[in-house]
């Protein structure tokens, strides 16, 4: 993807995003581990409490968890590959302008080469409208 990027801007923030997602990357395998379990024995042994810990104990046993039904990934997946899709065919779009820029380019150094040199017949042969303007200002009389 980097070496679709023409500019030194679109690398830095290609490079920012990659970094981005790399931090992401990181803090959510982090935080994905699981928890080490709990060792009740030596919690009674060292809180001299024993009953609070079998309290503790309990109400974590009890608690009840509720199913997960929601579909967010599924979706954030669709709306990514939809996201994919268009970036690609703007990829694609500006390819084509960045090759008509280019050939106007090369066309405005050709005419300027020629600059010093060139006639009104082969203006007007590449531009007709202006020669069909240039002659209506004639016909009427307007030089200026």
């Amino acid at each position: 993807m980097k070496a679709a990027v023409a500019t030194e801007e679109g690398q830095r923030a290609i490079a920012q995003l990659q970094k981005t997602m790399g931090d992401i990357r990181d803090e959510v395998g982090r935080d994905a581990k699981p928890a080490a379990p709990i060792d009740w024995a030596a919690l009674k042994a060292k809180s001299g409490f024993p009953a609070i810990v079998d309290q503790f104990k309990a109400g974590l046993e009890g608690v009840k968890y509720p199913a997960y039904d929601g579909n967010e990934v599924e979706e954030t997946k669709a709306t990514f590959k939809r996201l994919v899709a268009e970036a690609e065919k703007m990829v694609a779009e500006a390819a084509k302008r960045e090759a008509e820029i280019d050939a106007e380019l090369a066309s405005i150094a050709e005419d300027k080469k020629k600059l010093a040199t060139i006639t009104m017949d082969e203006v007007f042969e590449k531009e007709p409208e202006l020669k069909k303007e240039v002659d209506e200002r004639i016909r009427n009389d307007q030089w200026f």
